[in-house]
């Protein structure tokens, strides 16, 4: 074969992998949460639970048994006393096996290292197969939840140049990316409270923001802003002694992001994000505002505005 036939190859090959991982794949939010529709082995529909930090794969035990032949994939027994908690639920739940294999996921293979449990009957998670951090996707992942869809970008040359960016670094016990930035509230006659600290990029939360009384500068900040506070909390169903506090602010800017949200809520979190001290988290309802990219390799988030809800200071 000639030397230019190789080549040929080549760029075909090249240019299908491309293809491939600039792919749109749906994205849906339902009660705060991000899921999207995913291709297993080229054959198997999941719908899958979008996490920005989980510290594994969590794959339901009935879409395993019901896949079992079509995902071909290793079971290990779990000791017996394994057990994972799952976002938001104080009790935690036993681990039935373990899989260190492989999956097409998207057309495309990657290696996983899942845990198997069964929360099928949990009402939260019922609905999904599989909850999945997209730091096992590696690379550079853009979302846009506003016009549904996710896709996997092959290269930072195709990040515009009128996106911002955030430099994060990775929380070690959940494997979340977190950012030291300030939340600030204003109240009706522009007196200003301010809150800086680490702040949790968490695709598990369904707030714009959401403050851990746990923390003690969260405390303090709550205090301050009492003025702003919601009064009658007693209509709003909430499990657990947690706390809860709702600021409800004037105005309302996070680093130099101006953001129309009515409420900051603050409370104790089931499980606190303490090795790193976060002060709390943002969520979807800040994600959806913009069209923002997960850069896993180089740690680095990328977002740009999708609504006139957002208004970027200098």
């Amino acid at each position: 074969m000639k030397i230019s036939n190789y080549i040929l190859i080549i760029l075909i090959c090249i240019s299908t992998t491309l293809i491939a991982q600039e792919e749109k794949h749906p994205l849906e939010m339902k009660r705060g949460h991000i899921s999207s529709q995913w291709k297993i082995n080229n054959n198997i529909e999941a719908q899958v639970f979008l996490e920005s930090g989980f510290p594994k794969i969590v794959i339901n035990e009935v879409f395993l048994n019901k896949h079992l032949k079509k995902l071909n994939v290793d079971l290990l027994e779990a000791p017996d006393k394994m057990k994972v908690a799952l976002y938001g639920w104080k009790e935690k739940h036993k681990v039935l096996y373990i899989i260190k294999d492989s999956l097409i996921i998207n057309g495309e293979k990657l290696k996983i290292d899942a845990l198997v449990v069964n929360f099928s009957k949990i009402k939260a998670w019922k609905n999904y197969d599989i909850i999945y951090p997209i730091v096992e996707l590696s690379g550079m992942i853009e979302m846009n939840i506003k016009d549904g869809y996710m896709k996997k970008l092959s290269s930072a040359q195709h990040i515009a140049k009128d996106f911002n960016s955030f430099d994060f670094k990775v929380d070690k016990k959940t494997r979340g990316p977190y950012i030291e930035k300030s939340l600030r509230v204003y109240d009706s006659e522009g007196i200003k409270e301010e809150l800086i600290g680490n702040y949790l990029l968490d695709l598990g939360a369904p707030n714009a923001f959401i403050l851990d009384k746990n923390e003690s500068k969260v405390k303090v900040f709550v205090e301050k802003t009492e003025r702003m506070h919601l009064k009658d909390t007693t209509r709003i169903n909430t499990k657990g002694k947690n706390e809860l506090s709702i600021i409800m602010p004037k105005r309302i800017v996070f680093d130099k992001i101006e953001i129309n949200e009515s409420f900051v809520p603050a409370m104790k979190f089931i499980i606190a994000t303490k090795s790193n001290n976060c002060v709390g988290c943002i969520g979807n309802a800040f994600f959806k505002k913009f069209i923002i990219i997960f850069d896993y390799d180089n740690n680095k988030f990328y977002y740009k505005p999708n609504s006139d809800k957002v208004k970027m200071l200098n």
